[in-house]
């Protein structure tokens, strides 16, 4: 209940910080490539682990922050393409009896559709990469220091909105997850489950 309760109050800040940063002119063309830095609020479902068995761990909320350069279509204004980075911060292991925290690096392909008209673009969307991901733990059973990488996949929703030609902000959700191999003799899968509330800024050139 109280990541619920953060995940509003983060929201309803972010929103209030936008509207009020948007400029009145107004709406005017912006060139078709953009970059953009991007962080949040992230809310992880629990870790599940398979080696045989199957264990739930609860993690702890934490935040990601990343970077991105993207290009509308001149041609079809309601499709977008990125790629971006973005770093998946220390997720704290959050059980009684077990120490430890989950964290990966992630390079995605986001394709996009969006409402080209206005000042404010509504958007959903797809992303597909790849995901290096770091497990450390100390559990009844014994301790584990572990990394894999993984393809990855995500969706995306939101709105960005027009501040100037050149600037412009998103307020978004994410969904991403991934599946791990980690470990040997047996291995193990890693599920990872992340729910995100963001923020962004762009440059439109």
């Amino acid at each position: 209940m109280k990541r619920i309760y953060s995940a509003v109050l983060v929201l309803c800040l972010a929103t209030f910080l936008l509207f009020t940063s948007v400029s009145t002119a107004p709406a005017a063309e912006a060139g078709p490539f953009y970059i953009g830095v991007f962080g949040g609020y992230v809310m992880p479902d629990d870790l599940k682990i398979e080696d045989g068995g199957s264990v739930d761990l609860s993690l702890k909320s934490s935040w990601a922050i990343g970077a991105k350069v993207g290009y509308i279509f001149p041609q079809v204004k309601w499709l977008a393409a990125e790629l971006e980075y973005f770093y998946l911060a220390k997720q704290d292991l959050d059980q009684s009896g077990y120490d430890g925290d989950f964290s990966a690096n992630n390079v995605m392909a986001n394709l996009l559709v969006r409402y080209p008209e206005g000042k404010f673009h509504p958007y959903a969307g797809i992303g597909i990469g790849w995901s290096w991901a770091t497990f450390k733990a100390t559990v009844p059973r014994g301790s584990a220091d572990e990394s894999a990488n993984a393809f990855a996949w995500q969706i995306l929703a939101g709105v960005n909105f027009e501040i100037t030609p050149e600037w412009s902000a998103d307020l978004g959700y994410r969904y991403f997850t991934s599946k791990y191999d980690m470990g040997s003799d047996p291995s193990s899968d890693v599920t990872t489950k992340n729910h995100m509330i963001v923020l962004g800024i762009n440059y439109h050139f």
